[in-house]
């Protein structure tokens, strides 16, 4: 849902894009006829690794707007470690490729997991609210261990790979609009604030564009939401 606003925004602004999707209906038929649109249609996990590195061959950054459906199949069924493994492969599969300058990779992610550099403003009661959303829901978990995986399996020090994990508050499918990026979250686990998949995309295409914003928070987990204006 986030993954479309991201390929049309690219698209506008005439950057040669690559997209693994599960259902390529979804995708309207404008974007589809883009002679700058490749489409594989294919669960990005049942691609061989060498199908992987294949696809990813040369793009200067790697966005997954990977995440679970909510349903009950979507949280408790399988794959439980979605976003996980999809990072872990795809960083992989940069690494294969070899690329003579480091590869952007983003991973959209959530602002209900904890940035591992800094002491975040939580309250006991959203700590430990947090702590059982990490013991009982599968997809909290997995948003929590791809983070890990940048973190302590990539680092900052991997000559191929740059992250940036953006963390979204409350989602909603309105159109683009002022917002704001910040280090840490500034509401409360169940006082958020909206951000809209628009805006998303647009910071998410900003990054790959801007080589000074993306100096400034690569290795690091901004956290998106609309402005309050916007929001009034």
């Amino acid at each position: 849902m986030t993954g479309r606003p991201l390929v049309e925004q690219l698209l506008s602004r005439n950057y040669k894009v690559r997209v693994i999707v599960r259902s390529a209906h979804k995708l309207s038929a404008e974007v589809v006829g883009n002679p700058n649109l490749t489409v594989v249609e294919e669960s990005v996990l049942d691609l061989t690794d060498e199908e992987m590195a294949k696809h990813i061959k040369g793009c200067n950054a790697v966005v997954s707007c990977l995440g679970h459906v909510l349903d009950f199949n979507g949280m408790f069924g399988e794959p439980k470690k979605l976003c996980t493994d999809a990072t872990q492969r795809l960083c992989e599969a940069i690494e294969k490729n070899n690329p003579s300058e480091p590869t952007k990779f983003i991973l959209m992610n959530t602002v209900g997991v904890r940035n591992p550099d800094l002491r975040e403003n939580r309250t006991w009661f959203e700590r430990q609210l947090l702590s059982l959303l990490r013991h009982i829901l599968p997809p909290h978990k997995d948003n929590e261990t791809a983070v890990e995986h940048l973190h302590k399996n990539i680092g900052r020090e991997n000559k191929h790979i740059q992250w940036c994990c953006v963390r979204p508050d409350t989602l909603t499918n309105d159109e683009n609009s002022p917002y704001e990026i910040s280090e840490s979250p500034s509401t409360g686990i169940l006082s958020g604030r909206p951000c809209t998949r628009s805006n998303v995309a647009h910071f998410m295409t900003e990054l790959i564009k801007k080589g000074e914003l993306w100096d400034k928070w690569k290795f690091r987990m901004p956290v998106i939401v609309n402005s309050e204006r916007s929001v009034q």
